[in-house]
């Protein structure tokens, strides 16, 4: 039991999916738009959450992944509902600073 513990979090993914990323409507995929965005001043997982959470608050949004060890943030987002400043708008409130952005 105490390895089953010990082991959760490499396992846990599986039983607490993101449900934001699972829910990508056909109609958005004409306007999905990736971007790279360097952040500044992330230090540890806890870091990642918080700004991986308000990204995620904004509509449009459609993937997150933040982390701390790159410094960065890949979103996948509809260009036609939210812009790229949006995205820097919600970083910048953490309290985290952008540094650059790179469309993919």
């Amino acid at each position: 039991m105490a390895l089953l513990l010990l082991a959760f979090p490499s396992y846990s993914n599986w039983l607490y999916q993101d449900k934001k990323q699972a829910t990508m409507q056909p109609a958005q995929m004409g306007t999905q738009q990736v971007v790279y965005v360097t952040i500044k001043g992330m230090s540890c997982e806890s870091c990642e959450h918080h700004i991986k959470q308000e990204i995620t608050k904004i509509k449009g949004v459609s993937t997150v992944n933040v982390s701390y060890q790159k410094g960065a943030a890949t979103v996948k987002y509809d260009s036609k509902k939210i812009s790229l400043a949006d995205i820097k708008k919600a970083v910048d409130s953490t309290g985290y600073k952008v540094t650059s952005t790179k469309m993919l």
